[in-house]
């Protein structure tokens, strides 16, 4: 077994690590991340990934509930290099019942706040072409001021917003603040597309987006996952398809620790498929 830790927030997370130490014995191992330093990050997962795989399983398992977006996108390019046709590979995601546990409404919830960096994520270079327009694709979620910062900052031509269908039963719970933060960001923002897509599926999302991008196919093209880890995962699925897509990650000052979300009682189980490369 490989248990993430993100050492940027050691005293947050050592009561949890000593627990997991404590039953997993010689049976385990730490996979150190660092939600401030994503090449340390990279090493990391490189160095976990390729220990996991040596002996060729014929079965891996992830859960990918509590993984950063930019681990998780890592991750899954790792995975993707490091994996040969005879190793499948799950994924497992926990929904929650409520996020932003401390919030009295839906405009007011937040999972983190500010923006201290934005940079393209590791192994998603893109092709940018200094002669083109970029189009940015924002997932948006509950955070609109963060999705605000970030398409401000890197000043896109074109800008697609995308929020969950809420034909989805997952999507229904949280459908009122994703409307909202679209709503927030649809008042600031002079000129923006509007699409939808499946955030809880792996394929629509990744079906979604490449429709979107190609609206506009003359111009470089930046993904920015802000919202399901699975849409995260559709999102790296189409970016090791389409080198030329650029992923991009705006890491946040905080994170609502102490409210960030209570349980669900269901699960995602999917199939990562094998991108040839």
């Amino acid at each position: 077994s490989i248990i993430a830790v993100n050492r940027t927030f050691d005293a947050v997370m050592r009561d949890h690590e000593r627990w997991f130490a404590c039953r997993m014995g010689q049976q385990g191992q730490f996979l150190e991340v660092f939600t401030h330093d994503p090449v340390r990050s990279l090493l990391g997962i490189e160095q976990a990934v390729g220990s996991a795989l040596s002996s060729e399983p014929r079965y891996v398992v992830v859960d990918i509930t509590s993984f950063t977006r930019e681990s998780l996108l890592m991750l899954v390019r790792v995975l993707n290099k490091r994996r040969t046709p005879s190793t499948k590979v799950d994924f497992v995601y926990a929904t929650a019942e409520q996020y932003s546990t401390d919030s009295g409404s839906d405009t007011s919830r937040w999972l983190s706040d500010g923006i201290r960096d934005i940079r393209p994520v590791l192994g998603y270079p893109g092709i940018m072409v200094p002669s083109r327009d970029t189009h940015m694709i924002v997932m948006v979620g509950f955070e609109d001021e963060r999705a605000l910062q970030l398409i401000r900052a890197c000043e896109p031509t074109r800008v697609s917003l995308g929020v969950c269908d809420p034909t989805q039963p997952d999507t229904f719970p949280h459908q009122n603040a994703n409307v909202g933060s679209l709503t927030r960001l649809r008042s600031v923002l002079a000129d923006v597309n509007e699409f939808t897509f499946r955030g809880y599926s792996v394929t629509g999302t990744e079906e979604a987006l490449l429709e979107q991008a190609g609206k506009y196919s003359d111009c470089n093209i930046v993904i920015a996952p802000m919202n399901t880890k699975i849409s995260t995962v559709g999102a790296a699925i189409l970016a090791l398809r389409h080198e030329s897509i650029q992923l991009c990650y705006a890491a946040p000052y905080f994170y609502n620790f102490d409210h960030y979300s209570s349980p669900g009682d269901k699960y995602h189980l999917f199939s990562v498929p094998l991108i040839p490369t």
